[in-house]
């Protein structure tokens, strides 16, 4: 275990914030140590809590991957850049000639 500086950002909000985050922290908790700073101050709540996902340049890495694991894979540096945002729900698309009464 040892702790480790990001700079993480919100999505939507506006302030990126200096956190620590442990390298044994999954990318469930990071995303959520970024998130307090920003959800129900800058960034709304929304109704349903539908989780996070943290993206790096762009991309969304696993959720259940450690942060130690991103660190080595990813060739991460003290304060670099990590963008969390809502997760994105995969709701049913409609199968195509269905009727919806």
């Amino acid at each position: 275990m040892a702790a480790f500086p990001i700079t993480g950002r919100f999505v939507g909000d506006f302030v990126p914030h200096l956190v620590a985050v442990d390298t044994e922290d999954t990318l469930d908790e990071v995303a959520a140590k970024v998130a307090v700073h920003s959800v129900g101050r800058r960034v709304a709540r929304p109704a349903t809590e539908p989780g996070y996902e943290v993206l790096l340049d762009g991309r969304v890495l696993d959720p259940a991957a450690t942060f130690g694991q991103v660190i080595v894979e990813h060739q991460i540096l003290p304060l670099q850049w990590i963008d969390v945002r809502f997760r994105e729900s995969k709701l049913p698309t409609a199968e195509p000639g269905a009727v919806h009464a």
